[in-house]
């Protein structure tokens, strides 16, 4: 009977709550990156499934590669679903391996996820690395916005575990600032950037062959990719493997929505139902495909899943992956 009646009055107050509100979801990477795109285009059909229809907003707060929004979200954001957080994928792992981070990812309402990701280390055409194992004689630049973002992980651990040359140099505000710095020449590419996002925001490239593709960081071969090796494919070990799990898992959140914790479990229900229902809307799915934006969306549960997953790894494991992940000091 209780659930009965609070299924009942919930709708009501929901639409008392939300009508004439204003919803900011938050990115914590710069304008015109992937994540940016994705938090936009869930902005504009979000509010027909919210009771209420309140306006939504986005808004840029990158800084230390999405540490610095996720903070906010645990610390300082209000806490009654009139905030959101477009979080990148690998930074609700920041925690396991990163000693200073001010949130604890278990404890925010994940809503779910717009699509899964593959992530490839790409070079530029000028450069003369052809393929991987040319990284294990010649050095790579690759650019990235920070120590916690995938562009700098990846490269890391890949250097660690197989004894490979990349070299990162941080300090792009975010995703279009490295790209320009590929095309300038001041970096050779990118080593965690989105296969989804190179087909939707840089179809040139790969129309005019201006990148060449070394590898793909996923825990799933992508069949649009047969060519391209896989990151499992250079493991020797089953410690290494389970590293590349430990870092590969992030990928299936692909691009992660969630309200900060200590918002009420019946506003996490409703706002997880509203995504839910917005990934499944055939007007958001058309607009993604004019601006070949993939969509494979996965629920706020799952999402929750993967979370509680990698957080329950051995220690030592943990460690490990930790480890592999840093650049040289």
């Amino acid at each position: 009977m209780l659930l009965v009646a609070t299924i009942g009055v919930t709708p009501a107050a929901a639409q008392d709550f939300f009508k004439g509100k204003d919803i900011t979801i938050y990115t914590g990477s710069a304008t015109g990156g992937p994540y940016d795109a994705y938090a936009r285009l869930v902005a504009r059909h979000l509010p027909r499934h919210i009771p209420g229809n309140p306006s939504i907003v986005v808004q840029e707060m990158p800084g230390a590669a999405g540490r610095r929004m996720m903070g906010y979200m645990q610390n300082v954001a209000p806490k009654d679903g009139t905030v959101v957080a477009a979080s990148q994928r690998a930074v609700p792992f920041d925690p396991l391996t990163v000693a200073d981070s001010r949130f604890d990812a278990r404890q925010f309402g994940w809503l779910g996820s717009a699509n899964g990701e593959t992530n490839v280390c790409m070079v530029w055409h000028t450069s003369p690395i052809r393929t991987i194992d040319d990284l294990y004689k010649r050095e790579m630049i690759v650019g990235t916005s920070g120590p916690s973002s995938t562009d700098a992980i990846y490269p890391n651990v890949i250097n660690n575990l197989f004894g490979t040359k990349f070299k990162v140099v941080t300090g792009y505000k975010g995703a279009a600032e490295t790209n320009i710095a590929i095309e300038r020449g001041e970096v050779d590419g990118r080593c965690g950037i989105s296969w989804d996002t190179l087909v939707a925001l840089n179809q040139e490239w790969l129309q005019d062959k201006k990148i060449r593709l070394l590898v793909q960081f996923a825990l799933d071969k992508n069949p649009q990719l047969p060519d391209v090796p896989s990151v499992f494919d250079m493991a020797k070990t089953d410690e290494q493997r389970q590293i590349l799990t430990f870092w590969a898992t992030p990928n299936k959140m692909g691009r992660p929505f969630a309200v900060p914790p200590g918002t009420a479990p019946e506003r996490v229900a409703l706002m997880r139902r509203a995504f839910e229902a917005t990934m499944k809307d055939p007007q958001l799915i058309a607009e993604a495909a004019k601006m070949k934006l993939a969509v494979d969306s996965i629920g706020g549960e799952e999402v929750t899943k993967l979370i509680n997953e990698l957080y329950s790894l051995p220690k030592a494991v943990i460690a490990k992956a930790a480890d592999a992940s840093k650049g040289p000091s």
